[in-house]
């Protein structure tokens, strides 16, 4: 067996969705509960914007606890991993026409762009890999 179908890809690919989805919860449950109080470099907002981050918050926790759910079994879920990575590339990209138009974020908020351009390739290469294992 080569190194691309070792159960090292499945653990790294589990490990990947397992870190998204707990990053999800813990960031979507804390915005859900303090608002933009919980956003590095936030503060007060108007009541619409702070409904509308609120509500995102919940489906970030929602889509948090579905990654934790595909990450159990990613080779029988690779449409869903699928989705999962171009859904974080587009959230990085969403992310640089945010800066392009209203400047520099938080310093986290820029980190977290290059993770969400970086690594859904990296998620869907291993897949690939996982699901080339399994079929």
């Amino acid at each position: 067996m080569d190194a691309s179908r070792s159960p090292a890809t499945r653990r790294v690919v589990q490990g990947l969705l397992r870190g998204s989805a707990l990053v999800a919860v813990a960031t979507g449950a804390g915005v859900v509960a303090r608002g933009s109080a919980a956003v590095p470099g936030g503060g007060e907002v108007a009541p619409s914007t702070d409904s509308v981050l609120r509500f995102y918050a919940a489906w970030w926790v929602a889509a948090g606890a579905t990654m934790w759910r595909v990450a159990a079994a990613p080779e029988r879920n690779e449409s869903a991993v699928r989705a999962v990575a171009a859904t974080t590339f587009a959230g990085g990209v969403a992310r640089l026409l945010a800066m392009r138009r209203s400047g520099l974020p938080h310093p986290l908020f820029r980190a977290l762009t290059v993770v969400e351009l970086v690594t859904p390739p990296v998620l869907l290469a291993l897949q690939r890999r996982l699901a080339d294992r399994s079929g």
